[in-house]
């Protein structure tokens, strides 16, 4: 059973792939650096997503993650919807997807 974050995860991700990004979904298992759960690549631009079910925050680990990438020069992008994260990430690539 898809739960409601995983069903927008897969409606976002198959967006991005049809425009021609490139996609990374880690799978984390307590080792190593931590990271979102979505890397994309697109036209030069690095973004990593986090998603979240309907009234989702991210975590205080997960924020910290946020920080270092977008202190690296990333795009960080979450949102608890599916529209958010379309919202968000044509705000960030100048796109409309």
């Amino acid at each position: 059973m898809q739960t409601p974050e995983s069903k927008i995860k897969k409606k976002v991700r198959g967006r991005l792939r049809a425009a021609g990004a490139y996609v990374f979904s880690p799978v984390q298992m307590g080792m190593g650096m931590p990271t979102l759960d979505d890397l994309v690549c697109f036209s030069g631009k690095f973004v990593a997503i986090e998603y979240k079910a309907a009234g989702g925050k991210p975590t205080p680990r997960q924020q910290m993650t946020m920080k270092v990438i977008r202190q690296a020069g990333g795009i960080v992008i979450w949102a608890d919807s599916y529209e958010g994260i379309i919202e968000e990430l044509n705000k960030a690539l100048g796109l409309e997807l």
